[in-house]
């Protein structure tokens, strides 16, 4: 199922040549290099890619990368970003709620898009993600949380929702955890400042 709403949002944001997020990757990119190098690991998913800044970087560490994401800007901008780089990517476009990806993945990845999935559909992404990756493949996910001392984002989405706190980290009971957090931090997406709460796991198949 194609969300109408989302969709239409960020093709609007990635419809432009410059990127909405910026071309550089993210800090947590580093963090699971470290973690799983490279050639050790060789196949990452990225969950959700936006414009492909993290992706790109991944298949620029030499690592065969998988991405995808809900819009065709995106996409398309994905690929020209690994154009640019000389590296290659198989990017497609695909909804979280029902995703198909053909692994198994030593590296699986996701920031800023498990909020988009609905309620009915958590156990079985989750599920999902435990048969894709392969076993000491590691996985890195956040989301935001909700906390009544914090005002809704002013860029926040109508089909995106709120995690309770520590929810996430139930998912992967049975996995060895390499890192968790719940962070409260200022963001200045769509050009008004605003705060976000965070949790992030990143763990590991055993």
């Amino acid at each position: 199922m194609i969300l109408g709403n989302i969709r239409t949002n960020y093709e609007k944001w990635y419809e432009g040549e410059t990127y909405y997020w910026g071309t550089e990757p993210a800090e947590f990119c580093d963090e699971l290099i470290r973690i799983r190098p490279f050639p050790q690991a060789g196949k990452v998913l990225d969950i959700g890619c936006g414009e492909g800044k993290d992706a790109v970087y991944m298949a620029k560490q030499g690592y065969s990368v998988t991405a995808f994401d809900l819009t065709e800007n995106g996409i398309r901008k994905t690929k020209k970003l690994a154009g640019k780089y000389g590296v290659n990517i198989d990017a497609y476009v695909d909804d979280i709620n029902t995703f198909q990806a053909a692994g198994p993945f030593d590296i699986v990845y996701s920031t800023g898009t498990v909020q988009y999935l609905f309620e009915e559909n958590k156990e079985d992404f989750f599920r999902k993600i435990a048969a894709i990756t392969n076993t000491h493949g590691i996985v890195y996910f956040n989301v935001f949380v909700e906390k009544p001392f914090l005002e809704l984002p002013p860029d926040w989405d109508i089909e995106e929702k709120m995690w309770k706190a520590g929810e996430l980290f139930t998912y992967f009971a049975d996995w060895k955890v390499h890192r968790i957090d719940e962070i409260i931090f200022e963001d200045h997406s769509g050009g008004v400042p605003h705060y976000h709460c965070m949790d992030t796991i990143i763990c590991e198949k055993m």
